[in-house]
């Protein structure tokens, strides 16, 4: 299976993910990044070279 997960302890909610994201699988919630629709997620990596804190990991 699938998983997105968010270090929130590196996350600063920069939005850079959200950014980068065209299929908007990610939001900022409370100043964190959030996976709000992983069935959307095609995991082209670009919110994982968004995130300069590296707290997004993609596990495929």
């Amino acid at each position: 299976m699938v998983t997105i997960t968010v270090d929130v302890d590196k996350c600063n909610g920069c939005g850079a993910c959200v950014d980068s994201c065209h299929r908007r699988v990610l939001e900022i919630k409370n100043s964190l990044c959030i996976v709000v629709k992983l069935e959307m997620c095609r995991f082209c990596m670009l919110c994982v070279a968004a995130c300069k804190p590296k707290a997004i990991n993609v596990n495929v």
